[in-house]
């Protein structure tokens, strides 16, 4: 059997929680030992403790005492990530911190550091670079079989996150002290990592639009289209949001068109899929996702081999700064340099 790891959550706030429960209580290399609360969905969080036969902790510091536990996956506010990143560095513990990294680049600068201080790994899951349609792109031109790249076109939308089904209240993601953008922010930052991974450079230039065009009164962006040219001449575009209604048949669409000197890569959807049709209306469904999957096992290795996990938090705060300098160019209308 190969050697195991003893992982926890710390908050069920993030929508993504119980997708990481899963999948680290099924990765082969690790064991779910606990899940604590915050303070946001915290009946979720203890509900979910109950199913997987695993302690309860309504304080999160009595979770990261524990001597079996290794790793966190931290799931809070990202405005409570710095917080969580120190008490959890300051036990030892290895630290997979959901997106954003954080609000400011000071922030992101200051979980780094303590990560890197305490010597423990920061992993930022950002989902496309573990989707198997990305993968096999990425893979094409890294073996220059494609050519050169010349630009990507991305889509990432998604439903408003208040209208996600269940009892749990993620109204935190449309409060701009919380959550610190709207819709632009919460789906387009993956692709914005993908974008700068698949690239392979640093951006440049931004210019984008940004603003609440599709929620009439809400107090954050709903949508955002952005334009990035990076440092090696590639260009992206990325257009990304709470774009499909409540009638649309997915909660996520997300489609990349790639360029390249010899070939074109279309990806429709980077998950496995089937349409199931009613009487009344079709609907596509996911049967299987092996990025959060993938993202676990990853993070899991990365702490038994002692090794940098394949997204660090420099990648994660490289993504908020591309991000950020969108939401400045939004505001001036100028094309901004990302810092």
């Amino acid at each position: 059997m190969c050697e195991k790891i003893g992982l926890g959550l710390v908050s069920y706030a993030h929508p993504h929680a119980p997708k990481y429960a899963a999948a680290i209580a099924a990765c082969l290399r690790a064991d779910l030992v606990g899940i604590a609360g915050s303070g946001i969905n915290d009946d979720l969080a203890a509900e979910e403790a109950r199913r997987y036969g695993v302690p309860y902790y309504a304080d999160y510091r009595e979770l990261l005492a524990r001597d079996d536990l290794r790793g966190v996956y931290v799931g809070t506010e990202p405005r409570r990530h710095l917080e969580v990143v120190r008490e959890a560095a300051a036990r030892g513990k290895h630290i997979l911190c959901d997106k954003p990294i954080a609000l400011t680049l000071e922030e992101a600068d200051g979980i780094i550091r303590v990560a890197r201080g305490s010597g423990v790994k920061l992993m930022v899951p950002f989902n496309p670079r573990f989707q198997l349609p990305l993968m096999k792109v990425k893979a094409a031109l890294e073996s220059d079989e494609a050519g050169e790249l010349v630009s990507i076109f991305a889509i990432k939308y998604g439903k408003l996150p208040t209208k996600i089904p269940g009892p749990a209240d993620y109204g935190w993601l449309i409060d701009p002290q919380e959550a610190g953008g709207g819709g632009f922010l919460d789906i387009g930052i993956h692709a914005v990592d993908a974008l700068r991974w698949l690239v392979g450079s640093e951006a440049k230039r931004v210019y984008a639009h940004i603003g609440t065009a599709l929620y009439k009164g809400l107090m954050v962006d709903d949508i955002g289209v952005m334009t990035i040219e990076f440092e090696n001449g590639v260009v992206g575009a990325l257009s990304a949001g709470w774009a499909n209604p409540d009638s649309y048949p997915t909660w996520l669409d997300v489609r990349f068109e790639i360029l390249t000197t010899k070939a074109v890569f279309l990806i429709d959807s980077p998950y496995h899929d089937y349409w199931c049709f009613g009487p009344d209306r079709a609907e596509r469904q996911y049967w299987w996702r092996r990025d959060v999957d993938g993202l676990v096992d990853e993070f899991a290795r990365a702490v038994l081999e002692n090794r940098e996990p394949a997204i660090t938090g420099e990648d994660a705060r490289a993504a908020l700064a591309i991000a950020l300098a969108a939401y400045e160019s939004a505001e001036t209308g100028r094309v901004v340099m990302p810092s």
